[in-house]
């Protein structure tokens, strides 16, 4: 008897599993059958539109082409900003006439130098950064470009000497497409940098003069790209110990210039007492400051490393780069 109990209750759970199983089984193919039948119409449709010839959008052809027209607008607009600061490339200039050019530039930057007693390290073989063509004759094809650098280089040097500088101990200028060593093109078409390397001293003063003079330029672009400026006094204010009144601080008689720490080591600074100190500082042509207040900055000299990129802006509209300029120029030669 217990075991048709048990019969029949396995056998009812058997059923309702069975009977679960084929719903769910039942449900899950539906799903599965819709699913089918989304794919299957997807699949029809990509099929038929890659049948189909390509057409591009009326109104969107019209919209991008109006973007294009303002963007060249404004690409014209600002060129012709800029290219009124700019001077023009002299296209009739011969490669002889250019290395004449050279020279009388060199010879006349000398000049000036000299009475303004502005030092130029390597005078003896100065040439502006044009040292190769002292002897030789440049390419025609990229004498406009070099004539315009030189132009460029001789404006900016003279500014050095017109702010106050006091010496330039370096100067180099990188070489342009077409030069032999030269880099095959330049790396913008609208854009052409002529870098040049360039140290000098001078005072705080004639530094920010210079700087000045260069950004607000009517004739040429420059940008500094890399600047590395070393401060003549490498030390902090110069720390003594204070009498009743004042510090001790001592200054030049004739030039009012501040004593340094060296001098201060001189007379026998810290160790040797005041009278001695004052007594070695007056032998030396020092008497003791009576200023309230010094300054402490702004009157050294400065060495000044810089990296000053000339820059040209080419029309956008036709510039292929130098070789365009270039053939431009011997086309109105070849007119002559």
């Amino acid at each position: 008897m217990k075991s048709k109990v048990w019969l029949t209750i396995f056998a009812v759970i058997a059923l309702l599993f069975i009977g679960a199983s084929g719903f769910f089984a039942f449900s899950s193919f539906g799903k599965y059958s819709e699913a089918q039948e989304n794919w299957s119409d997807k699949v029809g449709t990509i099929n038929s539109l890659e049948k189909k010839p390509l057409y591009p959008n009326k109104d969107n052809v019209r919209k991008l082409s109006d973007l294009v027209s303002e963007y060249q607008k404004s690409v014209s607009s600002l060129f012709t900003s800029l290219d009124q600061f700019q001077k023009k490339l002299n296209t009739s200039m011969a490669n002889i006439e250019f290395q004449d050019t050279v020279k009388t530039k060199v010879s006349e930057f000398r000049r000036i130098a000299s009475e303004a007693n502005f030092e130029i390290v390597q005078n003896d073989s100065f040439q502006l950064g044009f040292d190769a063509y002292s002897n030789s004759v440049p390419s025609p094809d990229i004498v406009p470009i070099l004539n315009y650098e030189l132009e460029a280089i001789d404006h900016l040097l003279k500014k050095i000497i017109t702010a106050g500088g006091d010496s330039m101990y370096i100067f180099s200028r990188d070489l342009i497409p077409g030069e032999i060593g030269g880099p095959d093109r330049q790396e913008s078409g609208v854009v052409h940098k002529y870098p040049v390397r360039l140290g000098i001293n001078c005072s705080h003063r004639a530094f920010q003069n210079f700087m000045n003079s260069i950004s607000n330029d009517k004739e040429y672009f420059y940008i500094v790209r890399v600047m590395e400026i070393q401060n003549e006094i490498q030390e902090g204010p110069l720390k003594t110990r204070a009498t009743t009144r004042q510090a001790l601080v001592f200054e030049n008689k004739e030039s009012g210039a501040p004593a340094s720490m060296s001098d201060m080591s001189k007379w026998g600074f810290p160790n040797a007492s005041e009278a001695e100190i004052m007594s070695a500082a007056a032998a030396d042509g020092y008497v003791p400051s009576g200023r309230d207040a010094r300054v402490l900055m702004g009157q050294e000299k400065l060495q000044i490393f810089m990296v000053i990129d000339i820059v040209r802006f080419l029309d956008p509209s036709g510039v292929d780069g130098i070789q365009s300029e270039n053939a431009n120029a011997n086309a109105k030669k070849g007119k002559r």
